[in-house]
């Protein structure tokens, strides 16, 4: 076999261990095409942000001149993609020392077995059994009328297959890796069942990581579900308007009240004005819409407020003014608030949701 090491990849092989590699074994060459690209990085660096791990992936070719091809194994954990084509790619993950074959069975459809380590077939299994409610959840998804008692089966049995797999598995260095598949929700309960053996796994750094996120949103989760209770009173602030002036949350006690928290370079934020507008009048009288701008400038922000024609009251919020982002949980845009005429907070919809205005309809007894 020829293999073509080039620029950082050689360094992978000049640091690779001994007799540790991974064999491709193509059982049909066709279609194919005459390389294959390899990405690698380090297990302990995929934990860093976007930009670091870009310059750390090492990634380049394999030359495909046989039904069998080889590359070493780095010295330290690692994950690897090996992209057989554009649209078709195995990852895996390996250790120092480790040899991990994979037997392709067909390429279009993608088909093939991990072998080698506990952890790669542990990974095998839980692919057979996901791999075809994966790829019927997408057909369903794409029809227009899709069956949602059916898909909502289908996820729960997709689910299944990880949870399963933890309980039958405790010991298994594949048992994390299956924890890394659950929603945050499940995710608590399948961590804290991980036996010292499960921990041992090469993939636990990033259990570890997600486990510690997931409890974060579940807490933020949590907050979020209580700041729109309804018992709880929307935070006072004050900004500024158009004409320079004062504008008070508490100016508007005894009206329906929305929060909009937008910017012009927001295209989502934009797309929401129409039905905004809509509710503006529908309610008029009974409802202010309080337009909050972030991330503008204020010339780009009067610009904007005068281009998409917005009839309610429109606030400038300054860069450095992030207290009223914190009170009202604004981490992305559009966000938008609804409060009572009484200033309680009862309803905090984030995106361009329609769901929104079906609340703000059964909320105000329309």
């Amino acid at each position: 076999m020829k293999e073509i090491i080039t620029g950082v990849f050689a360094t992978l092989f000049i640091i690779s261990s001994a007799g540790a590699q991974v064999s491709l074994n193509f059982k049909e060459m066709s279609p194919i095409e005459n390389k294959i690209e390899v990405v690698h990085i380090a297990i302990s660096d995929l934990q860093k942000s976007r930009a670091e791990r870009k310059e750390l992936t090492i990634i380049d070719t394999l030359a495909v001149t046989s039904p069998t091809l080889t590359f070493d194994v780095a010295r330290v954990p690692s994950q690897y993609i090996v992209e057989i084509s554009p649209s078709a790619s195995i990852g895996f993950f390996t250790a120092p020392g480790e040899r991990i074959s994979i037997d392709i069975n067909s390429i279009d459809p993608l088909n093939y077995t991990l072998r080698g380590t506990e952890l790669v077939e542990g990974i095998q299994a839980i692919n057979d059994k996901t791999f075809p409610i994966r790829d019927r959840i997408m057909e369903l998804r794409s029809e227009e009328n899709a069956d949602k008692d059916l898909l909502n089966s289908l996820y729960e049995s997709y689910r299944k297959v990880f949870t399963d797999f933890i309980t039958s598995n405790p010991e298994s260095s594949a048992a994390p890796y299956a924890v890394l598949n659950l929603d945050p929700e499940d995710m608590g309960k399948a961590y804290m069942s991980l036996t010292d053996a499960a921990r041992s796994s090469i993939v636990m750094p990033l259990v570890d990581a997600q486990y510690e996120h997931a409890m974060k949103s579940i807490e933020q989760s949590r907050k979020l579900d209580a700041f729109q209770s309804g018992d709880v009173e929307a935070p006072s602030f004050s900004l500024k308007d158009l004409e320079d002036k004062n504008i008070r949350l508490s100016d508007y006690r005894g009206k329906w009240v929305i929060l909009d928290f937008w910017g012009t370079w927001c295209p989502w934020c934009i797309k929401g004005f129409h039905d905004l507008k809509e509710a503006y009048v529908k309610y008029a009288g009974k409802l202010e819409i309080i337009g909050i701008d972030c991330g503008d400038s204020q010339d780009v922000w009067r610009a904007g407020v005068k281009r998409f024609d917005l009839p309610w009251v429109q606030v400038y919020k300054p860069e450095d003014e992030t207290k009223i982002l914190t009170d009202y949980y604004v981490q992305h845009y559009p966000t938008k608030v609804i409060i009572s005429p009484e200033g309680k907070v009862l309803n905090l919809t984030v995106g361009e949701n329609p769901e929104f205005f079906t609340t703000l309809n059964s909320l105000l007894g329309e």
